[in-house]
């Protein structure tokens, strides 16, 4: 991908027109030289190339504020993409709305207008060009995939955060982010990336899980060995105790008033589940009910009429009967429903009819029980048996909650350890790819600092880690200059692929630290590697900072290689060709 020229539909817009290969915006402070050199534009001007590819408004970015001030700017990019020529136009007032003029190849994605152009909305223009700059395929078949703005963030950095960490391009980006993004470009095998994060994610809801269950459990109960010995103790306590009463005995005359006891309390438990089911039956078929939608053809014309589509009479009159089917089916599942909500209630009146019928019967039982002295100690034995069934009960389910956490967080340590092994596998297997890397950094960092710098891949217990070695001394603007370099050689390593973002854009904010001989070296291993590598370079500096004569002396063509210039000596001189 080439940018050919930078444009917007208003006049006073300072167009520009941009070199396949090295290009330089300069900003030349007049008024106020001692000023910090902003307000010019050469931000902007990297806010509407990632604007015009897709990126969303930033709140903290300019173009939100000239927004504010008058949204009917457009600002247009003439590209070659795929050895195509097109133009790419996006407005501030309908940022989902993408217009493009040009053969977009096989797949035309977008909906043909009148003068010949497509109107893509905004995802279908990100997924061409993630298509076209890095070979992603449309599907996305889960969430932890490379997207084409999370890539050509490297390309284009912008905004606060974007120059602190070569491998951040915002201070909003996730951890997992930064790993499936770097992965990608430096061809490792991004999908472990995933892979780690759906751990991740496994782990958290189960330590969370654990934080409520297994960690209180052990500090109650002493611990899953504790709890099994209590069971065991419980257990046969309730063996004794089911013995015991099992071998209660009354007098004769009240064996039968118990045995009618025993019978009564178990149909009135089966009466009162029920009960119980056929009212939960009532609810649901009640909501059934109330939840049948009564649709009639004005509200589906209406809609149509909404969206700018008008019905014809045939089409009308099918949708009467449609809906007519439809009121018929309606009908006949409310009647049926009536008549099954009408059976359920006259079961549960009989029901509970018998409920009363037996708890008078049980009341005779009891009476003549108590009155034979035998139900008081039958009653403590049966009490005593309920609370330590209860209490076995609660030992079972924690012991197993404790031995299914356990478990599950064992499987979840063991598949960190797969996932581990098998990332270090990969990674070695890759080496070919990203060796090569290595060396282009080493090779630009040698150019920048005098000693090769070193970019280091990592597989640690959380995925891959990414950190470089420059200027070991710690000096002045390495920390800035690690981004630069990092950047170049990513650009570098895309340059000879088939699918490529091909240009490489930095805003001046990473030249601030950068002492002169940095500066110096940085611009022209710039040039001479975009001349090498058919990389399209622009950066933006500011006049008094630019090495012009150190850099014509090293072969840099700035006659040619400086495609705008910018001055604060009149409102004119700005991007925009006014002051805001």
């Amino acid at each position: 991908m080439r940018i050919r020229r930078i444009s917007a539909n208003l006049p006073g817009f300072r167009e520009v027109r941009l070199n396949p290969g090295f290009n330089l915006v300069v900003a030349d402070r007049v008024v106020d030289q001692n000023g910090p050199g902003r307000g010019l534009g050469k931000t902007s001007l990297i806010e509407i190339v990632n604007y015009c590819l897709g990126a969303n408004l930033g709140t903290a970015q300019n173009l939100v504020h000239i927004k504010a001030l008058d949204d009917s700017w457009a600002f247009a990019l003439d590209l070659e993409l795929d050895g195509q020529s097109v133009r790419v136009t996006r407005g501030l007032r309908r940022p989902n709305e993408i217009r493009v003029h040009g053969d977009l190849g096989d797949d035309r994605p977008g909906v043909v207008e009148p003068d010949g152009s497509r109107l893509l909305r905004l995802g279908e223009w990100r997924t061409h060009l993630g298509e076209r700059c890095y070979g992603l395929s449309a599907d996305r078949p889960h969430k932890y995939v490379p997207g084409f703005r999370s890539l050509f963030a490297y390309s284009a950095r912008s905004g606060p955060g974007a120059f602190v960490d070569p491998f951040r391009t915002g201070t909003e980006q996730k951890a997992w982010q930064v790993q499936l993004s770097n992965a990608f470009l430096l061809g490792l095998n991004w999908r472990t990336v995933a892979s780690w994060q759906q751990l991740k994610q496994d782990e958290a809801a189960l330590r969370m899980l654990s934080d409520r269950n297994l960690e209180s459990i052990e500090r109650m109960e002493g611990g899953l060995g504790e709890l099994e010995s209590e069971r065991i103790r419980v257990a046969a306590d309730l063996a004794e105790l089911r013995r015991a009463i099992g071998d209660f005995r009354v007098v004769p005359q009240y064996r039968d008033a118990q045995l009618r006891l025993d019978k009564a309390a178990s149909r009135i438990k089966e009466l009162i589940s029920e009960i119980t089911l056929n009212e939960n039956l009532l609810d649901l078929y009640s909501e059934r009910m109330a939840a049948e939608p009564d649709v009639g053809i004005a509200e589906v014309v209406a809609l149509y009429e909404e969206i700018g589509i008008t019905l014809a009479g045939s089409t009308r009159r099918s949708l009467d009967e449609v809906i007519e089917f439809h009121r018929t089916v309606t009908r006949n599942r409310r009647d049926y429903l009536q008549l099954e909500m009408s059976r359920l209630r006259t079961a549960n009146t009989a029901a509970q009819s018998r409920v009363r019928r037996i708890e008078e019967e049980q009341r005779q039982a009891l009476r003549l029980l108590s009155s034979g002295g035998a139900l008081d100690d039958l009653a403590e034995l049966q009490a005593r048996f309920g609370q330590l069934s209860s209490r076995l009960e609660t030992l079972d389910r924690r012991a197993e909650d404790i031995r299914r956490l356990r478990t599950d967080l064992e499987k979840l340590r063991t598949q960190r350890q797969v996932l581990r092994q098998q990332t270090f596998i990969d990674h070695y297997e890759r080496r070919e790819q990203w060796t090569g890397v290595v060396a282009t950094f080493a090779r630009i960092t040698n150019a920048l600092f005098g000693e090769p710098g070193d970019l280091v891949i990592d597989v640690t217990d959380s995925g891959y880690a990414f950190r470089t070695k420059v200027r070991p001394d710690g000096g002045r603007g390495g920390d800035r200059m690690d981004v630069f370099a990092y950047d170049l050689t990513l650009a570098a390593t895309w340059a000879d692929r088939t699918h490529s973002p091909g240009m490489l854009i930095h805003d001046s904010a990473v030249f601030e630290r950068a002492d002169d001989r940095q500066l110096v070296r940085a611009l022209s291993v710039a040039a001479s590697l975009s001349a090498e590598r058919s990389i399209q370079y622009v950066a933006t500096i500011n006049s008094e900072v630019l090495p012009e004569e150190e850099l014509a002396a090293l072969g840099v063509d700035l006659d040619s290689g400086i495609v705008l210039r910018l001055t604060d000596a009149h409102p004119g001189g700005a991007l925009f060709g006014q002051s805001f």
